[in-house]
């Protein structure tokens, strides 16, 4: 009954969020209409160049771009709930705003998750579901249930493992107190993934598995759902772990974010 109520509550503030957008239809339109030109543009951009050379590190152009599109649609869920409360939440510790959030009657993480909803991020998932499609079709992938349903449990774990990264790194934001540098780091680090991780060393390759294992993201889930050779340590096999690196990572990240939580001091204190 407490999650159900949970849901009833974030959907009341995602109605309010989407209300809010709607107010100004055409700007929210125009931002949609330009979202898709620029990732079409690089959707675009990445198949030619690979179609170009036929493949890239033994992937066909249209792998990579199911690989791209998995990215896309992933962070794009991931940041429809988290990403306005993790990349605002530096500015509202150093301005004191944060302190809010310790009045209410919930939790301090779902008090900021509740009032976070990106309504904007809706041309993202349009536009990487669109691409996924053309993807699997030009694949003559076989859309079965037990592929959907492969397919439905690797970007659910995608999609957390993203939410994870963003979680996590917000966290830092009570330590540091002023602007949270991490993000762009982040950023950095995730831009590797826009490409197969057999074309990098064995090195990057482990690290991208093991350490921070952004490579979870979307090449081991397209390894597992088209069958390929990674050409890495780690065989395709490992895709099938998305959910569960997914689901652990996401529950450790709101972990440290409450733990640092309590080391947080007012900007009033």
């Amino acid at each position: 009954m407490r999650i159900i109520g949970s849901i009833r509550l974030y959907c009341g503030f995602a109605a309010v969020a989407i209300r809010e957008a709607m107010i100004h239809r055409a700007q929210f339109w125009a931002g949609i209409i330009a979202q898709w030109l620029s990732y079409g543009t690089t959707f675009a951009t990445l198949y030619i160049v690979v179609a170009r050379f036929n493949a890239l590190a033994g992937w066909s152009a249209h792998e990579v771009l199911f690989m791209f599109a998995m990215n896309l649609l992933t962070y794009a869920l991931a940041a429809m709930f988290f990403f306005n409360p993790c990349i605002r939440l530096a500015a509202k510790i150093r301005t004191g705003e944060f302190d809010a959030a310790l009045t209410k009657p919930v939790s301090p993480f779902a008090h900021e998750v509740y009032q976070g909803f990106n309504a904007g991020y809706v041309s993202h998932v349009t536009l990487s579901v669109s691409v996924m499609i053309y993807a699997i079709h030009t694949a003559k992938l076989a859309v079965t249930p037990s592929a959907l349903l492969l397919l439905l449990l690797l970007i659910i774990g995608a999609a957390l493992l993203q939410a994870a990264l963003l979680v996590g790194v917000s966290a830092m934001s009570f330590l540091l107190r002023n602007d949270n540098p991490l993000f762009h780091l982040l950023w950095d680090i995730k831009g590797f993934t826009n490409y197969p991780l057999s074309i990098y060393g064995v090195f990057i390759q482990v690290m991208l598995t093991l350490v921070l294992p952004v490579a979870f993201i979307n090449f081991y889930p397209t390894a597992a759902l088209f069958r390929l050779d990674t050409g890495t340590p780690f065989g395709g096999a490992w895709g099938f772990l998305t959910p569960l690196v997914g689901l652990s990572l996401f529950l450790l990240s709101v972990r440290l974010w409450n733990a640092c939580l309590s080391k947080y001091q007012s900007a009033g204190s």
